[in-house]
């Protein structure tokens, strides 16, 4: 999805950008649109160790999660009167992904206020580092951003500070603990299957980097494309198995996390080089109500030509993992680039 696009929709009516353009976080319900469970989900998922400290001392726990958010609500230190931020949020009358989500206001039933924060740390690599962004845009998988790339999760209640406490790894060495590992993207349980189709195959070829094969071993081919063709990727979420199946060269997106604002993390600009491109309306530049793009529209599961039953994602693939414990669960996806009437 083009940048400059979205932007300029957006200003120009929210509605119907939220409703033609599937990978600007169309809204609904995350619980109605998303992928559903499915039986024999898997239970892979990742460990965390979550040190905490209250002010009375530090302590730990090894914890099973998807993401850091999850991670800190897994512990036995989570109350339930402690308050964080959602997955999600309202904008505009729609649902949105969340650029704070696990952002902490109450935890160990100790609330923020003028004095004291809950300072967040995390372990990048072998160093503790502060943990600038919300929580729930750590991850510990291996093929994630390496700056967002964490195992280990610290969160000290007092005064607000950039410095990390010399007192954590005290407590870690007098302790002999063990800080968790980076999780392994490996298996089955990472697969992600996608089917793509160029519909404009007349007008816009696709410029495939390299050798790729479809999930039955053929070569995929520009013809490939236009007839729709299925690819297997693996990856901790939908984006990066999408970038496993076609390689980096052939996705390109917003790679940062989280970022704030309008394209979030895993925003598509161009697969196989095409992206956002105006087909109709340009001989009328101050009226946008005839303006007709052609782009990646993103589904759940596979597309059928005709079909009403195709539903659009309410969010970007990057929101979704193959792991069923993540907040928005997906295995299944189909791109289709065609043009769309704003």
């Amino acid at each position: 999805m083009n940048k400059k696009l979205g932007m300029m929709a957006l200003a120009l009516m929210v509605a119907v950008v939220m409703v033609a353009s599937p990978l600007a976080f169309i809204g609904g319900s995350d619980n109605a649109d998303a992928p559903i469970l499915g039986a024999g989900e898997s239970s892979v998922n990742g460990t965390y160790t979550i040190f905490v400290n209250d002010g009375s001392g530090w302590d730990s726990e090894v914890v099973s999660a998807y993401d850091g958010a999850q991670a800190v609500k897994a512990s036995s230190f989570w109350t339930n009167t402690d308050v964080m931020a959602n997955r999600t949020v309202t904008e505009w009358g729609y649902e949105n992904l969340n650029a704070s989500y696990g952002d902490i206001t109450t935890f160990m039933g100790k609330t923020e206020d003028a004095n004291n924060v809950w300072n967040v740390y995390v372990l990048i690599g072998d160093n503790w580092v502060l943990g600038d962004d919300a929580i729930g845009y750590y991850k510990c998988f291996n093929d994630y951003s390496v700056n967002w790339q964490t195992a280990n999760i610290a969160l000290q209640y007092g005064a607000d500070t950039t410095a990390v406490p010399s007192s954590l790894a005290a407590y870690i060495d007098d302790n002999l603990i063990d800080t968790s590992s980076i999780t392994q993207v490996s298996g089955e349980a990472f697969a992600v299957q996608f089917y793509l189709k160029n519909a404009m195959s007349s007008q816009y070829t696709p410029l495939i980097s390299g050798q790729i094969y479809d999930a039955a071993g053929n070569l995929v081919t520009a013809t490939a494309v236009a007839n729709g063709v299925t690819i297997k990727g693996y990856g901790s979420d939908a984006y990066l198995a999408l970038k496993n199946a076609l390689g980096s060269a052939n996705v390109v997106g917003e790679d940062t996390v989280p970022v704030n604002g309008y394209n979030h993390y895993s925003w598509i600009d161009k697969i196989f080089n095409m992206g956002t491109v105006q087909t109709q309306g340009l001989d009328t530049p101050n009226d946008w109500t005839d303006d007709v793009y052609a782009y990646w529209s993103q589904y759940n599961g596979q597309y059928i030509d005709g079909s009403a039953s195709n539903i659009l994602t309410p969010f970007v693939l990057g929101a979704y993992s193959p792991l069923a414990t993540s907040p928005f669960y997906g295995t299944s996806f189909s791109l289709i680039y065609d043009e769309v009437a704003m």
